[in-house]
């Protein structure tokens, strides 16, 4: 997560985005990284609760290992790789997805 942070961070503050108001790029950081970062330590901790669980990013299901509490709870790799909200306004004026 260091390094998607890092990269985040990046951009944020590179010249093209930037737009010289630091609070307003740590609010953007936050909204946009903080439910990855909150899908990816809920993955971690359903991993650490049962080693068996796929947490949906195994294709295959036909081993003995493959072992799922809850089919319709699993985090699969689509949620926790979801990207930016459409139409999310970074700063100045960019808007995600136009």
């Amino acid at each position: 997560m260091a390094i998607e942070d890092a990269a985040a961070l990046g951009i944020l503050f590179h010249p093209k985005y930037f737009g010289g108001d630091v609070a307003e790029a740590l609010e953007v950081y936050n909204t946009v990284r903080l439910p990855r970062a909150t899908r990816v330590q809920a993955a971690a901790a359903k991993a650490a609760y049962n080693i068996n669980e796929r947490i949906g990013f195994s294709n295959n299901t036909n081993t003995s290992t493959y072992k799922v509490a809850d089919e319709k709870a699993k985090l699969t790799i689509e949620e926790m790789n979801a990207g930016l909200p459409i139409g999310l306004e970074l700063s100045p004026g960019v808007i995600v997805g136009q």
